[in-house]
C-alpha cells in the first residue's frame, strides 16, 4: 500500500497559476506563464495573484487524482452543493446522475463510495494547496505587508470555507455535540496525519480564519470570482448561523449584502427569474465563471440537470407541493413549466424549472446576495428583533412579489416564513433546505409527487458521510471505529 496521509497528497512542488491575472480559465501550462514553482510564485504580486487565480480555477474542475476517477456528479464545488439541493422536499431528480444522492442511498455515505471519498478528499486537495499558499505569502521577502494581508486573506477565506464543508458533510450540528469526533486539522505545509479533532476545535479553526479574512479583507478584487472582504463575511455568516451566533450572523451578513436590502437587489421589474448563468447580475456575490472554450462541459451543476429545454442531462423535477407555495403574484413562479400536458400530478415529473438555463458559456453562482439577506432576516427574529426582522423581509419579498403588501409576523410564523423564503430563492442552489434541517436539527419529510419517498428524522445518519476507507488506511491516528454510529 502507498505510504502517505491521504489529506495531504495534493502536496507538490509545483503550484497550479494561470498566465493571464484576470482570467482564471486558462489551462495551467509548463511555458514561464504556467506552473510556477515555490521559489517564483511568491517574488511578486503578479506571481502571488497567478497562485490564487489556479486554486480560485481549482473548484470548477472535473475533480480526480491519481485513485480517484473522474465522475460527472462529484466533479468539484458545484457538485458538492448540488448533492445536498437533491437531497430534500424540493427537488426531484428521476434518472441519471444524482439520482442516489436523491434517493438518500445508504451506499453513497459509505466509506468506500465515490461520493464519500470526493467529500473528504476535494476539500483535503483544496486545504493543503493553501496551507501551501499562506506559508509562500507568510515568508515571502518580496511582499509588502499590505499585499501579504490581501493574499492571506483570500487564502484562509478558502480555508476556512473548506473546513467548513467538512464540518457540515461529516458531523451534525454543533449545538448536538460540540465534542464529536471530526475531521483533522492542518494548517501546515506536512506530510505527517494528524487525529481527529473535536467539532468545536474545528469551527474555532473555521471562525479564526474567516474572522482574520474579514478584518484584513479588501473591498476590491479582480471580479466575483475572487475573494473579498464580503464574500468573506459571507462565508462567515452562514457559520455564525450553525454557531447560533445570531448577533454575529447578522453582523457578517450586512457585511456581505451592504447593509442596504433594496440596493443590493434587483427592483421586483429588473430581476430575471430565468436563466442564473450570468455571473455580472448585480445579486450574485461569489461565482464560478465559465467560457465556451475553457468550459466543464455537462458536469456544471445545477444547469445542465436542471434545465428542462436546452440538451443535457435534463433529469431535475420539481415538487408540486413546492410550486403550489408560490403566490400568483411571485415573480419566481415565472420559472416553472409543465413538463408535458399529458403526465398526470402524482408523475414525479409532471413540474420543470427554467431557472437555469444550460450552455457551456454558463457560469454557477457559488453565493447570491439574498442569502445573506434572509440570513440577517432569521438572524435579527432569534434576538428578539421581531420589527426588525420584519422589515428586512418585507425589503426582500418587495424586490420578488409584484405588488408587494407589507407583513407584520411574529412567532413562529415569521419564522417559518423566513425559511419558507429561503428554500424558495435558492432551491437546487446549493442545499439550503439541507442546510436548514441539519443545523436546525429538524427532520426532512418529503411530500407531493416524489420518486423517491423519504422521511429523516432530526439527526438522522442520513445527514453524516463515514470518513473513506483510504484516509484509514494512510493516517495511523484514524482507524475504522471513527465510523461507528455513522
Amino acid at each position: 500500500m502507498k505510504k502517505f496521509i491521504i489529506l495531504l497528497a495534493a502536496v507538490s512542488t509545483t503550484l497550479l497559476s494561470t498566465g493571464c491575472m484576470d482570467d482564471y480559465l486558462n489551462e495551467p501550462n509548463n511555458s514561464d506563464s504556467g506552473n510556477l514553482s515555490p521559489e517564483d510564485a511568491y517574488k511578486s504580486y503578479d506571481g502571488t495573484q497567478a497562485v490564487m487565480a489556479g486554486l480560485l480555477r481549482l473548484q470548477r474542475w472535473q475533480w480526480m487524482d491519481d485513485d480517484f476517477a473522474r465522475s460527472t456528479d462529484v466533479g468539484g464545488l458545484y457538485a458538492m452543493e448540488f448533492r445536498r439541493a437533491v437531497k430534500g422536499d424540493d427537488v426531484i431528480i428521476y434518472s441519471s446522475w444524482y439520482l442516489g444522492d436523491y434517493q438518500n442511498n445508504d451506499a453513497n455515505r459509505e466509506l468506500t463510495s465515490n461520493k464519500s471519498v470526493f467529500t473528504w478528499r476535494f476539500p483535503y486537495t483544496m486545504i493543503a494547496k493553501l496551507n501551501q499558499f499562506i506559508k509562500g505569502v507568510e515568508t515571502s521577502t518580496r511582499l509588502s505587508e499590505n499585499e501579504k494581508n490581501e493574499f492571506l486573506s483570500q487564502g484562509k477565506a478558502l480555508r476556512g470555507f473548506y473546513y467548513y464543508q467538512l464540518a457540515l458533510e461529516f458531523n451534525h450540528a454543533l449545538k448536538k455535540d460540540p465534542n464529536a469526533l471530526a475531521a483533522p486539522i492542518y494548517t501546515e505545509v506536512s506530510t505527517e496525519g494528524k487525529p481527529m479533532s473535536k467539532l468545536v476545535d474545528l469551527y474555532g479553526q473555521i471562525t479564526s480564519d474567516l474572522e482574520f479574512a474579514v478584518q484584513n479583507g479588501t473591498d476590491t478584487r479582480v471580479d466575483n470570482s475572487w475573494i473579498n472582504k464580503r464574500v468573506s463575511a459571507g462565508i462567515l455568516s452562514n457559520v455564525y448561523l450553525s454557531m447560533e451566533e445570531w448577533s454575529k450572523a447578522e453582523s457578517m451578513a450586512k457585511i456581505a449584502y451592504n447593509q442596504d436590502v433594496k440596493s443590493a437587489l434587483n427592483t421586483v421589474v429588473t430581476y430575471k427569474p430565468i436563466g442564473f448563468n450570468d455571473r455580472t447580475d448585480k445579486e450574485w456575490l461569489w461565482s464560478i465563471p465559465q467560457r465556451a472554450d475553457q468550459s466543464n462541459y455537462y458536469y456544471l451543476a445545477p444547469h445542465a440537470f436542471m434545465d428542462p429545454i436546452n440538451p443535457a442531462y435534463n433529469n431535475g423535477y420539481i415538487n408540486v407541493n413546492f410550486v403550489k407555495k408560490f403566490a400568483d403574484n411571485d415573480r419566481r413562479k415565472e420559472a416553472f413549466m409543465l413538463k408535458s400536458a399529458s403526465l398526470p400530478e402524482t408523475d414525479p415529473r409532471y413540474y420543470v424549472s427554467k431557472k437555469f438555463t444550460f450552455a457551456f458559456s454558463s457560469d454557477a453562482a457559488i453565493f447570491r446576495l439574498p442569502e445573506f439577506v434572509l440570513v440577517a432576516a432569521e438572524a435579527a427574529y432569534h434576538q428578539g428583533k421581531i420589527a426588525e426582522a420584519n422589515q428586512i423581509l418585507n425589503d426582500f419579498k418587495s424586490t420578488r412579489y409584484t405588488n408587494y403588501i407589507n407583513e407584520n409576523l411574529s412567532g413562529d410564523a415569521l419564522f417559518e416564513e423566513i425559511l419558507l423564503e429561503r428554500r424558495k430563492e435558492l432551491y437546487a442552489e446549493n442545499g439550503v433546505e439541507w442546510f436548514d434541517a441539519k443545523r436546525l436539527q429538524r427532520g426532512i419529510t418529503r411530500t407531493g409527487n416524489h420518486a423517491q419517498p423519504l422521511t429523516m428524522a432530526p439527526n438522522d445518519k442520513k445527514f453524516v458521510m463515514k470518513v473513506p476507507q483510504i484516509e484509514i488506511d494512510n493516517n495511523p491516528f484514524i482507524d475504522a471505529s471513527i465510523n461507528n454510529g455513522r
